[in-house]
């Protein structure tokens, strides 16, 4: 697939999401905006096939320091529960 497989939303965020910038709060926000385009780019062009170097530090660089392992952390949690489930289910039938 190439191009626009997220209809070229980077755009839209870097472009359209405008406002008045009269606080210190809101210029952060722009700022983290910026980064937050840069990520949906890179991931919309791997999406695509176009390729897009460093993915994975463009999008942490959008991220509090502990967000990646808090996500990692759910995601075992889920697959533990599965399995759980899975080896009850099992068990359950061997009886």
């Amino acid at each position: 697939m190439r191009g626009g497989s997220m209809n070229y939303l980077y755009r839209r965020v870097e472009e359209d999401a405008t406002f008045i910038e009269q606080t210190p709060e809101r210029k952060a926000f722009r700022k983290h905006l910026v980064k937050v385009a840069a990520a949906l780019r890179a991931i919309e062009w791997n999406d695509s096939g176009d390729g897009a170097k460093y993915e994975e530090e463009i999008i942490r660089a959008c991220l509090s320091p502990t967000a990646t392992l808090e996500a990692a952390t759910e995601t075992a949690w889920e697959a533990w529960k599965t399995l759980r489930d899975e080896v009850a289910r099992v068990e359950g039938a061997m009886k």
